[in-house]
C-alpha cells in the first residue's frame, strides 16, 4: 500500500522515499514506477543495544536527511519516527496512520503511542477505517482531536489491471470455487472456513498467503478430510494473484478483524461477490460511500452459516447476480483519487 501511495505522490511532482525501520524477512521487491525501499538498519533488532542503535540511526536520519513531512505505519515506527524527530530537532511533520485497532497492538507499544500521540509534531493521526478510528476513543484528547479516517485505494494502474481481469469473468462458465487472500495468521480466522469446506462437499477453496498459522491450518484441513478440496497456494505475485482470484465464483474473508482490507477492495474491483465476518471494520468494508451494504455478513465463528451462504450463492444463480453487482457498485466507490485527494490535503499542496 506504501508503495503504492508513493507512487501517487511520485507521479504529482513530490520527491518521495520509501522507508523501513528494518527489513521484516528480506529486502522488498522494487516494483515498476516504485522508488526502492532502503532500511534505517541492516536487520531486526532484538537485544537492548540494537534497539537503541535503531533510535540513535533514526536521530542522525532527521539530522543529515531532514524531510518535510513524514508518513508512518505500523506501531514501532509510529512511535520512533516521531520521537527520533524530536531528539533530532528536526521541524518534519509526522503523519501517523493505524491501519488495525490499537488493542491487537501489543499494551507496551500502545501505552507509548498514547504517550508519543500528544506531541506537537505528530499533525496528523489517520485511520484507515472508522472502525479502526474508533479504538483510539481511550487515548487523550489531545491526541483524539488529530484523528481523520482515510480509507484504501489501489493505485491505477492495479484498477486498470483489474477491470480487464473483471471483464473476462464475464465470459468464463460459472463453477464452484471459493477463494481468499491474506496472511495465514490468527486474526485470519482461517479455521472457520476450512470447517465450514467439511460441509461443502462439492466447493473448492483456494487460499493465497503464508504465515505463522500455514502448518497448523493444513493439519486441520486433513483432520477433517478436506485436503482435496482446500488448496494453500502460498505467496504470488501480485498479477498471479490477481488472476488466481478473478477465477474464483465467491470471496470469502472471516477475520476477527480488519482495518480496512485492501484485499477486499481488489475482490470488489474483480467484482466477485463478498462474503465476510460480522464484526464493524468488516460491516464498514463492504459497505459503500452511499451506505449500500455490498456484501453478506457472516458470524464470526459460525461455519456452519458460512458453508450456507456460500452455497446458497453458488446454488442460486440470481442472488449471485444480485451480490456481484454489489461488488461491483462498492469498487466504484474507492477510487485512487479519491485517497490521494486526502492525503495530498494533509501535505498542504494540491
Amino acid at each position: 500500500m506504501w508503495a503504492d501511495l508513493a507512487e501517487g505522490f511520485r507521479t504529482r511532482g513530490f520527491d518521495v522515499r520509501l522507508m523501513a525501520l528494518y527489513p521484516y524477512l528480506e529486502a522488498a521487491p522494487t516494483r515498476a514506477g516504485h522508488p526502492p525501499w532502503t532500511y534505517v538498519v541492516a536487520r531486526r533488532p532484538t537485544k537492548i543495544g540494537e534497539k537503541l542503535g535503531l533510535l540513535r540511526s533514526l536521530v542522525h536520519l532527521f539530522r543529515t536527511e531532514p524531510s518535510d513531512l513524514v508518513f508512518t505505519a505500523m506501531p514501532a515506527a509510529n512511535v520512533l519516527a516521531p520521537l527520533a524527530a524530536r531528539m533530532a530537532g528536526a521541524t518534519t511533520r509526522i503523519v501517523v496512520s493505524h491501519h488495525s485497532p490499537v488493542q491487537t497492538y501489543h499494551p507496551l507499544l500502545n501505552a507509548a503511542d498514547s504517550l508519543v500521540g500528544s506531541l506537537k509534531n505528530i499533525q496528523t493521526i489517520v485511520s484507515v477505517s472508522n472502525a479502526v478510528g474508533a479504538s483510539l476513543a481511550g487515548k487523550s484528547r489531545p491526541y483524539r482531536a488529530k484523528r481523520r479516517t482515510i480509507h484504501n485505494a489501489l493505485p491505477p494502474r492495479v484498477e486498470s489491471d483489474l477491470a480487464i481481469l473483471a471483464a473476462k469473468r464475464n465470459e468464463r462458465p460459472r463453477g464452484r470455487r471459493v477463494v481468499a487472500a491474506g496472511r495465514l495468521a490468527p486474526e485470519k480466522n482461517y479455521p472457520a472456513l476450512i470447517r465450514a469446506a467439511a460441509r461443502m462437499p462439492d466447493v473448492a477453496i483456494q487460499i493465497l498467503g503464508t504465515g505463522p498459522h500455514e502448518e497448523m491450518l493444513k493439519a486441520l484441513a486433513d483432520k477433517l478430510g478436506v485436503t482435496d478440496r482446500v488448496s494453500f497456494l502460498g505467496h504470488r505475485p501480485r498479477k498471479e494473484a490477481f488472476e488466481l482470484l478473478a477465477a474464483g465464483d465467491v470471496f470469502v474473508q472471516p477475520s476477527l478483524f480488519e482495518g480496512h482490507s485492501v484485499s477486499l477492495i481488489e475482490a470488489a474491483k474483480l467484482n466477485l461477490p463478498l462474503v465476510v465476518s460480522n464484526v464493524p471494520s468488516q460491516i464498514e468494508g463492504i459497505t459503500a460511500t452511499d451506505g449500500t451494504r455490498c456484501g453478506i455478513a457472516v458470524e464470526v465463528h459460525d461455519d456452519a452459516a458460512l458453508a450456507e451462504t456460500i452455497q446458497s450463492l453458488l446454488d442460486d444463480s440470481a442472488q449471485l447476480e444480485h451480490w456481484t453487482a454489489r461488488a461491483r457498485h462498492l469498487a466504484a466507490s474507492h477510487t485512487h483519487e479519491k485517497m490521494m485527494a486526502a492525503y495530498r490535503e494533509l501535505v498542504g499542496r494540491s
